[in-house]
């Protein structure tokens, strides 16, 4: 999944000399050493758990993730820091969304957008919203009818679209909004537009090496691509997959590649290598201590058989 910060830049330490010389020496100089105009100590603590949290998100290791987060939250907390405090619950909202708590993620990213808008921050308010609308799409959900999926998949583009400029100089909240336009180009069937869009948050990806999220990109055209009928295209962008997240070592991406590729061998009608597939996916997850993943895969396998 994706980085959500930007640290601050570190000031030159102070370095106290105590010896009587050198207080002497300071003493006849025309001005003492300033000291700096700010501390960023905690806040960079801050943001460094929560990129260990967004990667964590980004492995599908959500427990992981939670921990690096509520140690951010106290640093975010204690130093009173709006822009830290916004930080960290876009990536909770994030890791809650990964693990399919879409409410509790919608709560995170809602009182995110409060707080960005309160302290003026555009940036933080513009990817807040850009999270809610990811959030607003019913993409699959039979509960949902056809025309209200519609409907919230062009309010959600409409978002996304919209806020790409006040994102553009953030390189990962614009791989965001390009990835919801993507989404909901899916949702609308228009599968060229779809992996268009796509193909914008890949480049932003794979240029500046963010290989969790590149490999994730690829699995997303291979769903607009299987949606649309292109098989063998979907299995090309699956294995697009896999490769970015063998560079990553990333256990989890790569099971939920392997399983992709299982629903594609389905929908070919070869059974035998779809099970071929859902096996290695089975042996990654069990492999990763993902277990209730390899529980699904095991599930694919017997029904297979």
């Amino acid at each position: 999944m994706i980085s959500l910060t930007a640290p601050k830049k570190n000031l030159p330490a102070l370095i106290i000399l105590y010896a009587a010389g050198i207080l002497c020496l300071c003493a006849a100089c025309s001005s003492a050493p300033k000291r700096p105009p700010a501390i960023y100590a905690s806040r960079n603590n801050a943001i460094a758990q929560i990129d260990l949290a967004n990667r964590s998100s980004s492995r599908g290791e959500f427990v992981s993730a939670h921990i690096f987060l509520d140690e951010a939250w106290r640093l975010a907390v204690s130093t009173d820091d709006p822009d830290t405090r916004i930080r960290v619950r876009l990536s909770r909202g994030n890791a809650w969304y990964g693990a399919g708590e879409i409410i509790k993620a919608e709560d995170e990213w809602k009182e995110a957008l409060a707080e960005a808008e309160e302290s003026g921050n555009a940036e933080l308010s513009g990817a807040s919203r850009v999270f809610l609308a990811r959030a607003s799409l019913a993409e699959g959900r039979s509960d949902v009818a056809a025309e209200e999926r519609a409907e919230r998949a062009r309010n959600a583009r409409s978002v996304a679209k919209a806020e790409l400029k006040t994102l553009k100089d953030n390189i990962l909240f614009t791989a965001l909004a390009w990835r919801v336009i993507g989404l909901c180009e899916k949702e609308l069937s228009h599968p060229d537009e779809a992996e268009k869009a796509i193909h914008q948050s890949l480049a932003l990806h794979d240029k500046h090496s963010y290989l969790e999220d590149a490999a994730w990109d690829w699995f997303l055209i291979a769903s607009v691509r299987s949606k649309a009928g292109e098989l063998p295209l979907a299995h090309t962008a699956l294995d697009e997959s896999i490769a970015f997240n063998r560079r990553a070592e990333n256990s989890s991406g790569l099971g939920e590649a392997w399983m992709a590729k299982g629903l594609v061998f389905e929908k070919e009608g070869m059974g035998d290598r779809a099970t071929v597939a859902y096996t290695r996916a089975r042996d990654i997850f069990r492999s990763a201590l993902l277990d209730a993943q390899a529980e699904k895969a095991e599930r694919k396998i017997a029904h297979n058989q």
